[in-house]
């Protein structure tokens, strides 16, 4: 479980600098990962070469009830949407900014019961 300070580096550094956007949706997707075993999902790409050990985070998918909330990377761009999706068909798509986006995940979180109030005051953190 990654504590509110951890998640404070990472997605500070995406509010602030788009310079060093690959490193920090890597350290936020990690964070996730850890904050939310079992209902993240992060899709990795491997970047470089043949023989490179380089990966760059491809999209972080978070399912919860009827929505489903994604970061994309497409040519260098991150691409933030909330989809409303019913029986795995998506009936809506909601482009945010990094900016609403991160809160709006939060939101929703904060109404699921399997997340715990430890990892909900990490994920909190993120705003900060």
């Amino acid at each position: 479980m990654a504590s509110g300070d951890e998640l404070d580096l990472p997605a500070a550094a995406l509010r602030a600098d788009g310079a060093q956007l690959a490193s920090s949706v890597q350290v936020l997707a990690g964070s996730l990962e850890q904050a939310l075993p079992g209902i993240v999902t992060v899709a990795w790409r491997r970047v470089g070469g043949f023989r490179s050990k380089r990966r760059e985070v491809q999209r972080i998918a978070v399912p919860l009830g009827d929505e489903l909330f994604e970061l994309r990377r497409d040519d260098g761009v991150l691409l933030c949407t909330r989809h409303k999706v019913v029986r795995g068909i998506t009936l809506s798509r909601q482009e945010m900014t990094l900016a609403e986006w991160l809160p709006a995940l939060v939101g929703a979180l904060g109404g699921r019961a399997e997340i715990s109030e430890r990892d909900r005051a990490a994920l909190e953190g993120l705003l900060r």
